[in-house]
């Protein structure tokens, strides 16, 4: 495999594959990812190798729209053109989804994925939220704490093991995490100017890289 690919395995990859895990997505489920940054990407990614049927991919870059679709979402949902909640209401015809990721937004993502996630279906969480002391849940979209809906959240499994099985997806062409790459480096003086990237996120960054060979 390529450098750009195997750079993404250690934290992207494996962190949004391990949210459709965690969410418990299934053959020929219907899912809502919230957030198509690198690790929303992998979610989708990980959701469609999974089985997924649809996956509503909510997020608006253009760029990220784009490879997200290339990874396998049946659907775009931005938020800009509406309620998020309301828009995958009524593309599902009311019925809402089998399984949600949250991989971005701020602690109000929850609860919309909450409010769209059919009673038994799974909420997997691999949005780090640090600066909010409580997460609002709507009390009626939980059935008033009764509503059967799991919500996990997790860090990221490592280990050589668990690199193994995701280099095995890229090395048979299942997956190319390298798509990720917007902005590559290859000066060990560039990395200064990649994490200013990731601090700044302009609109046409999904991940930089510094890869030295």
């Amino acid at each position: 495999m390529s450098l750009d690919q195997a750079v993404m395995i250690g934290d992207m990859m494996t962190t949004g594959f391990h949210g459709a895990e965690m969410a418990n997505v299934g053959l020929g489920s219907t899912v809502a990812v919230f957030g198509i940054g690198p690790v929303g990407l992998m979610a989708v990614a990980g959701a469609h190798l999974l089985g997924a049927a649809r996956i509503l991919a909510v997020g608006s870059r253009p760029n990220a729209v784009t490879v997200a679709k290339e990874y396998g979402a049946t659907e775009i949902i931005d938020y800009h053109n509406g309620d998020t909640v309301r828009q995958i209401m009524d593309l599902t015809d009311g019925a809402g989804v089998d399984a949600a990721i949250t991989a971005g937004g701020g602690v109000e993502t929850i609860g919309q994925a909450v409010e769209v996630l059919q009673p038994g279906g799974t909420l997997g969480n691999i949005n780090a939220m640090e600066h909010a002391e409580s997460i609002p849940i709507p009390l009626a979209a939980w059935g008033a704490g009764l509503g059967n809906k799991t919500i996990k959240g997790d860090v990221c499994p490592g280990g050589r093991a668990r690199m193994e099985q995701l280099a095995a997806l890229v090395k048979a062409g299942r997956i190319d995490p390298g798509r990720l790459i917007t902005h590559r480096f290859t000066n060990f003086e560039d990395i200064e100017e990649a994490l200013l990237l990731m601090h700044e996120k302009p609109k046409n960054l999904i991940k930089p890289a510094v890869i030295l060979e």
